[in-house]
């Protein structure tokens, strides 16, 4: 999936009960599942999560339950116990790099930018946009024949 795009991603204390409840609302049949993953969120540091993704009329829904390592800015908003979905961040697809780094450029003169990181073939960066927007901001460029191209559309 080249084209740009964009994704509503939430965070979760249970990833499979936020699948089935987001699905149910949302209309999406199925996620390309990635249990357990592991990515990197900078030099020296990691984090594992289970990731879910979808899209449904060209929005891509993203759902990540922290795991361990490097989680703090995924853990933003869940409580210590109990069940929680919560709205995480807003994410851009960019199918260009010189837009991706341009767009990146911008956005780091305005808010702090907690993870940034190439991973899994592509790159990524979060922005901590919350005091203006009331969340997270993710921007990355992923090329076809990444991982995003197994992500199912309904």
């Amino acid at each position: 999936m080249s084209q740009d795009y964009y994704q509503h991603a939430y965070v979760t204390t249970d990833w499979r009960r936020a699948m089935a409840e987001i699905g149910a609302i949302q209309g999406i049949g199925h996620y390309m599942e990635m249990p357990d993953a592991q990515f990197d969120t900078g030099q020296d540091r990691q984090a594992v999560a289970h990731f879910a993704l979808a899209n449904r009329h060209g929005l891509q829904f993203e759902i990540i339950q922290p795991v361990s390592g490097d989680i703090s800015v995924y853990r933003w908003g869940l409580p210590d116990a109990g069940y929680a979905t919560r709205f995480h961040h807003l994410g851009r697809h960019f199918s260009d790099r010189a837009i991706f780094d341009a767009e990146v450029a911008a956005a780091k003169a305005r808010w702090a930018m907690p993870i940034a990181w190439d991973t899994m073939g592509g790159t990524y960066a979060y922005f901590d946009a919350r005091d203006d927007l009331g969340h997270y901001l993710e921007y990355y460029c992923f090329p076809d024949g990444s991982h995003l191209d197994a992500v199912p559309s309904f």
